[in-house]
């Protein structure tokens, strides 16, 4: 039942991601949209960081990805500013002073596979911290469209 559930996901976060209300400065607009105290449904900026940490757990155990992050270096940097992001996406007030998605991933050359994998990590990461699935779901919506800066090949 879990599995079903994460390929409906997937499959909604792929279309989502075609949508053109795609942000780099803010929260994404969604379909349904991302509630207004979506940030302290994770519990703070705290609970969005430990959601954070919990992500690049999973991505570190994934053969298919973790090389990409450890080639890039610096995981506590990308921990750093991926909180940044998931808090902005949420609709937090914070200041995202990382590179843009296109500017940060041009060079990785990124499968959609990859991406996925990095998708079935979240949801590991949201299970890990026991994170409902709306709010789980309002996040990986709000992320779905960077999946076109992300996935270069």
């Amino acid at each position: 039942m879990k599995q079903l559930f994460r390929t409906i996901a997937i499959t909604f976060m792929l279309c989502v991601a075609a949508s053109p209300s795609f942000s780099q400065t803010g929260k994404t607009g969604t379909y349904p949209p991302i509630d207004s105290d979506a940030v302290e449904q994770f519990g703070g900026p705290e609970g969005v960081r430990n959601w954070v940490e919990g992500l690049f757990y999973y991505i570190m155990l994934d053969n298919r990805i973790n090389h990409v992050f450890r080639e890039f270096g610096n995981i506590e940097r990308q921990i750093y500013l991926n909180t940044q992001l998931v808090q902005l996406v949420l609709g937090g007030d914070v200041e995202y002073q990382g590179a843009s998605m296109a500017a940060a991933h041009a060079d990785l050359g990124i499968t959609l596979t990859q991406f996925n994998a990095v998708v079935e990590a979240a949801y590991n990461s949201c299970e890990r911290i026991q994170l409902t699935y709306e709010a789980c779901n309002q996040l990986i919506a709000g992320l779905a469209p960077y999946k076109h800066a992300i996935v270069t090949r």
